[in-house]
């Protein structure tokens, strides 16, 4: 089982702010990592959120960041995706995950997403599991929002180079 970008064409990028001469444009091109295209900077806090046009099984994200210029504390919020067919089921929108902790460096960095709790007990995942358009068992994603809390910059500075959107898949 190998993690493969999973980030569907079409997905809305939206961020708070963004800094003199950088750019949303390219953050989910697999090349923007390479240094070409203009990276997305702002100023922490911020944040990025990602919208996606149809659902995604996703269990991880990958960040590059410009070493120097890291979010050290970011907070995720995950919206998922509901069985339509379930009654009595709030839709919440984005809810708070957990955080993650990139390190100060211009590596790619992955992360595993923290789900909320679903309030769900175990029995009722593996049922939700095994039937349905997602034979994988993972809870489709709508939307990710990343909120860059702190920097390693002393100025509170975040340089972004690309985000990826990992899921499974058999290799």
């Amino acid at each position: 089982m190998s993690l493969t970008n999973v980030l569907p064409e079409g997905t809305k990028v939206t961020v708070s702010t963004t800094l003199p001469g950088s750019s949303k444009k390219h953050l989910l091109s697999p090349s923007s990592s390479g240094g070409e295209n203009p990276p997305w900077s702002s100023t922490a806090p911020s944040s990025l959120q990602l919208s996606f046009p149809t659902p995604v099984a996703a269990t991880h994200v990958a960040f590059t960041f410009q070493g120097g210029f890291v979010g050290t504390s970011v907070g995720v919020w995950v919206a998922e995706e509901k069985d339509a067919e379930k009654e009595g089921v709030i839709r919440l929108g984005l809810e708070l995950g957990g955080k993650i902790y990139p390190e100060d460096r211009n590596k790619r960095q992955i992360f595993e997403i923290p789900f909320p709790p679903s309030g769900a007990l175990p029995s009722e995942l593996e049922i939700e599991g095994a039937a349905g358009d997602n034979p994988s068992g993972l809870p489709l994603l709508k939307e990710l929002k990343f909120e860059f809390d702190k920097s390693s910059d002393q100025y509170g500075r975040i340089t972004l180079y690309s985000v990826e959107i990992l899921g499974s898949s058999s290799a």
